[in-house]
Parts: structure tokens; sequence; C-alpha cells
């Protein structure tokens, strides 16, 4: 027989009749011992019982992570603390600021892993390996960000995470930090930064994305901004990523024409590089922050669709989660993007914010003619695919009509600008020559 009531809720969420019926131990002295333990133990209802469970400590900062958010003037809230469980997983103690589409699918706050939300922070793509090798020379992380455990990024979290995307932040000491003011480049410092980047410099936040990219406080803007940027040189591969970046600044602007989210872009030529750069949403002015979670990030929690920005609203939008409005805008720019040969949009490169206790879509970012893009090292000649924009069968007839009717009027304009652009290849040209592709797309149907 088990003497020890830490032995028991070691094994996870357990109630006073499953202790008393381990230790032998009679409900009076099982509810006496419970309250010795104080704040070392958690109390949640699951079903109609209370059940009890252990807290740990973890990532090196004790039972007790503080998460606060950021707000657009650079103030920072605690709305919650993420609790270590000794059996696994977190429980996410709200305060009564906390959004509560943060405690997740449950509502309750218990997690068995990580908080969906917090992953998001972790470094990634081509800023996030350069994060990686950082860390790996200074506490032994592996290089690969994708090699992380769950105690590596709590660690990067508690410790390093000074310009996380979004507006969230784990542990007191990032609470503590005295915030410094971001040093201002102007569009001439872009050639420098870009340099800087391949070198493996660290150049701020950890944006996702593996294109090559830095992050940057932008002088004429007056904000953060992500700059892309193509390689130097005429040869094949530099010419068809300048194609990309053009098609993507293109892409924003017919966007914005129709009224739909995209975010602020400006397309830069200097030193022999375009520079794609593009205003980040989740900043406000030098301090200010707004949140920022990836639609991968909440299916994982909420639906686990997959795949399909629209599919994955749609389970949302049944849960109440979104509105529809958001619903239809997604699935127009979801249909835009399968026009405009854009073949990854995966659901990372869509993100939404926290308006209330329900999410609402951000502006689009990353959307371009990623179909063109060289393959193994290989420059292939341009070609666009019929598209498929049958996968509407979710929406009432009228509005996936509505749907397919706003993304062909979207993506016909983006073909004219692309085409009447006087920077895009001979290659590109010859190609768009033949006609506007949603239009040679909709003859070959």
């Amino acid at each position: 027989m088990i003497t020890n009531i830490e032995q028991v809720l070691k094994r996870g969420p357990t109630t006073s009749k499953d202790i008393q019926f381990a230790t032998g131990m009679n409900q009076a002295a099982v509810s006496r011992r419970i309250r010795a333990m104080g704040d070392g133990i958690i109390r949640i209802k699951i079903g109609r019982s209370p059940h009890y469970m252990l807290i740990s400590n973890a990532f090196g900062g004790g039972n007790r992570l503080l998460l606060s958010m950021v707000d657009p003037h650079g103030n920072s809230t605690s709305i919650g603390c993420l609790r270590p469980l000794a059996h696994g997983g977190f429980f996410l103690e709200k305060l009564p600021s906390m959004p509560s589409v943060l405690l997740g699918e449950g509502k309750n706050g218990l997690f068995k892993d990580l908080p969906y939300f917090l992953y998001d922070l972790a470094p990634q793509g081509f800023i996030g390996r350069q994060i990686a090798a950082s860390m790996a020379a200074q506490a032994g992380f592996p290089n690969d960000p994708k090699e992380w455990n769950v105690e590596h990024i709590g660690q990067y979290l508690t410790s390093n995470g000074d310009d996380l995307p979004g507006n969230l932040k784990l542990g007191a000491q990032a609470q503590l930090r005295l915030r410094s003011t971001p040093v201002a480049y102007t569009m001439k410092d872009y050639p420098r930064l870009a340099e800087a980047a391949l070198d493996g410099a660290i150049p701020g936040s950890s944006a996702g994305g593996e294109q090559p990219k830095f992050t940057a406080f932008c002088k004429e803007r007056s904000a953060h901004v992500i700059v892309k940027f193509s390689p130097k040189g005429d040869d094949a591969t530099a010419v068809r990523w300048r194609d990309i970046l053009i098609t993507e600044f293109h892409a924003a602007e017919a966007i914005h024409a129709k009224n739909f989210p995209a975010a602020e872009t400006r397309l830069i030529e200097r030193d022999g590089r375009y520079f794609h750069e593009s205003q980040r949403f989740d900043r406000v002015g030098e301090f200010g922050r707004l949140s920022m979670i990836s639609l991968q990030s909440v299916d994982a929690e909420f639906a686990g669709i997959g795949h399909g920005w629209h599919r994955v609203m749609k389970a949302l939008f049944d849960e109440d989660l979104v509105s529809w409005q958001h619903l239809f805008d997604t699935a127009v720019l979801w249909s835009f993007g399968k026009l405009i040969n854009n073949t990854d949009m995966h659901l990372g490169n869509l993100s939404l914010s926290i308006e209330g206790d329900v999410f609402r879509i951000l502006p689009v970012y990353d959307m371009c003619s990623m179909g063109f893009v060289p393959k193994n090292g290989e420059v292939r000649p341009f070609r666009f695919d019929s598209p498929n924009l049958d996968d509407l069968t979710m929406f009432p007839k009228d509005a996936a009509d509505g749907i397919r009717s706003a993304a062909s009027q979207m993506a016909r304009d983006f073909w004219n600008r692309v085409a009447r652009d006087t920077r895009i290849s001979q290659d590109f040209r010859d190609f768009l020559a033949k006609g506007n592709p949603v239009d040679l797309v909709r003859m070959a149907s």
C-alpha cells in the first residue's frame, strides 16, 4: 500500500476517493494532507468530481511561470500562470484578464503538452535556425529547432524570448527586462542586413518561413518589418526569385484593392537584390504588440483538420470560435492563392488574433506564386496547372459561388498587375503573353 500522497498524485489527476483507496487514509486525513500541501496542489473539476494534481518545477523557473500579454502601448499585463504538472503536461491558471480561448479546447486550462499558443513562439524557419545555432553554442541545444523538445522550448521562452512573435511573454524574467528602443534602419541598410543574415547574425524575432529574411525597425515607416530578399546576381535562380518577390508584392496589392486583409508591403531594389518589405501586424510602433497565433496551432488544439485554411476555419466556425465573415474571407483568400499558383498555403501561413473570446483572421502574408520556385536547384519553365476550386462543398451554393467569383476577379487583377510590371523576367513576360492564366484555366476546364 502507498503511504505517500505525492506518489499517488504523480500518476495523474486523482480524486479523494482514489487517494483514500491507494493509501488507506480516511477522507478527513486526505483532506488535511492536501490542505497542508498548499500551492503544490491543483484542484480542478473533471466531470462531476474534483481531481487533484501535483505541481512540479520546470525550465529553471519554478512551479509558477507567469504568462503576460503586451498591449499596443508596450505595457505588460499578467493574464495567468503556467503550472507544470508532476505527471506531465501543464495547467494554466486564469487571471481575470485572460481571454478564455487560451484555456484550450477543454476550457479548463489543462494541457497534455505545452499550451498550443506557446509553440508559435519557438524559433522557426530561416531565422529560427540562426537562433538555434546560437543556443547550441551557448547552452548545448540542438542546432535544428525542429529537434527541440518541450524543455528546450520552455528554457528559450523564459530566458531568451525578448522579441517573440505575437504579444505573449512567459516567465517572470520577461516581465522584469527593461525594454530597449529598437535600432532604426532605412532601406539603404537592407543590403548590409541581408549579408549579416546570411552570415548567421541573429537579426531579431524568430519569424517563420524558409526563405532568407531578416527583421528590423524601419525608420521610414516607424514600424517593425520583415524583409525577404532575393539572391544576388543575374543567374537563373536569382532571376526566378526576383519574379517570386514581384508576385508577392502584387498579390498584396490585388488583395487590398478588393478590401480583403493583407500585409502592407514594399518592393525595393538595391545592390543587386530585391527586398520585399512587409510591415508586421503583431507590432505597434516601437514597443506595442498585438496578438498573433498561427492557424496551425489553433487547428491542433481545437479542430485537428490538418490542411486547408477554409476547412479549418469552417470547423472553428462550427465551434463559434470565428465569425462567418472571417470564414468567408479566408475561403476567398485560399481560392485566390490557388488561382495565382501559390502551392505553399500550409496552416502556418495564416494567422489569427484573439478578439474577446473568439479568433479573427489577420492580414494574409507569404501570398505569392510559389509554384514557380526553383525545385532541387533547377529553374523550370513557367507552367500553371489548372487549380481545383471544387473543394468548397462545405459552403451553401450561393456562398461557394460568391467565393469563386471574388477570388477569380482578384486573381485576374493580380495577373494583369504582374504582366504590366516592367521588372519581371523575359521568360515570365513570355508566359503571361499567352493570356491571363485565370482565363486560360477557365477555357481549359
